[in-house]
């Protein structure tokens, strides 16, 4: 029987995800659900979230096929946390809808300041010509609906799940030009390295601060050599750990920004995991979450690098030892979250 064949998933309801070629995806992840609902160069918002093919999406959760998902990436799949329910709703969801998506995620610009192997070959930052011009084409469609006037819906950006919330001269802008006043129930989730979140950045953004949610920090390394050498190329681990300093002690003024540090597990900085643990643990006293997750390949890797980077796979020669840094008791920690490894922990 179909894993999933008894759960239900609120994405195709509440979630759109737009990727640089302005194709859209009704969940938190392209690379969970990655058949588009529609193409906003083409077609409005509204048209795309009800759309024939946003409503099949819809009719493969509620006939528990969820055919349209990939069931080896999907976090919530991998780790069976997938609701019973219709929670929140109270009966099951029409295929219509009439409200808008209340998650949206930036995803149509892959501009970043770093060059990390688990994400890109080389450095991708586009600041002018035709591509960026796509890109900001694709933002201005989506920000001119959402913030085109005042409101008190509750609804949530997340910049950004392709690059840089700050290393995005379009991101970065379009950050510094909201008004959050105007949205006092806007929740702004940001996705970034955390290089660029610098106090100067942090001033800058000041019309949000009360705005901003969950802040998730990718790191992926305990230490300065595997970070700039290996898995952050660009990045500088000294200004990272003073800008994470001074986002530790910003939080205590603005408690509804909770920030997560991520790290992406691979061959690369598995045998610092624990460390990592320790470093969250030990400096940052308002830490909100340390997330693990199992690294992915989106394409850009050959069959033998990603073979090689991903040592949760069970073949992989390292796999054993990794299990063995896994069994680690810092991993029962309430505010430690494995997600995508829990299987492997379990054995």
């Amino acid at each position: 029987m179909n894993v999933v064949k008894q759960k239900f998933c609120q994405n195709p309801w509440t979630w759109m995800e737009i990727n640089p070629a302005g194709e859209c995806y009704p969940c938190g992840c392209s690379g969970w659900l990655p058949y588009s609902i529609g193409n906003l160069l083409e077609n409005t918002l509204e048209e795309i979230w009800n759309s024939e093919r946003a409503q099949r999406v819809r009719q493969s959760i509620l006939n528990g096929s969820f055919k349209y998902c990939n069931s080896e990436w999907c976090h919530y799949i991998v780790a069976d946390i997938l609701p019973t329910s219709y929670a929140p709703f109270n009966k099951a969801p029409g295929l219509i809808i009439d409200d808008l998506p209340t998650n949206y995620k930036f995803s149509n610009d892959e501009s970043c300041n770093l060059k990390c192997p688990t994400c890109r070959i080389g450095k991708i930052s586009f600041t002018q010509g035709p591509e960026y011009e796509k890109r900001k084409k694709i933002n201005d469609a989506l920000t001119s609906r959402l913030f085109a006037q005042p409101t008190d819906r509750n609804f949530s950006i997340h910049v950004t799940g392709a690059g840089d919330a700050f290393g995005s001269k379009i991101y970065r802008e379009m950050l510094y030009n909201i008004d959050g006043t105007k949205f006092p129930n806007l929740e702004i989730i940001l996705m970034t390295n955390g290089v660029m979140f610098t106090p100067k950045i942090w001033d800058k953004i000041e019309k949000i601060h009360n705005n901003l949610g969950h802040c998730l920090i990718s790191i992926d390394a305990a230490t300065k050599d595997t970070y700039e050498n290996k898995t952050r190329l660009g990045g500088h681990w000294d200004r990272l750990l003073s800008n994470l300093d001074f986002l530790n002690e910003k939080q205590k003024a603005f408690p509804k920004m909770l920030i997560d540090y991520v790290y992406v597990v691979q061959q690369a900085n598995y045998k610092e995991i624990v460390k990592f643990a320790e470093l969250i643990l030990e400096r940052f006293d308002m830490a909100n979450e340390i997330c693990f997750v199992a690294v992915n390949d989106w394409g850009h890797w050959s069959k033998k690098e990603y073979t090689y980077a991903a040592v949760h796979n069970p073949t992989h020669p390292e796999h054993k030892e990794f299990l063995k840094i896994l069994a680690d008791p810092i991993f029962d920690n309430p505010i430690i979250d494995i997600t995508t490894l829990a299987p492997y922990r379990r054995k």
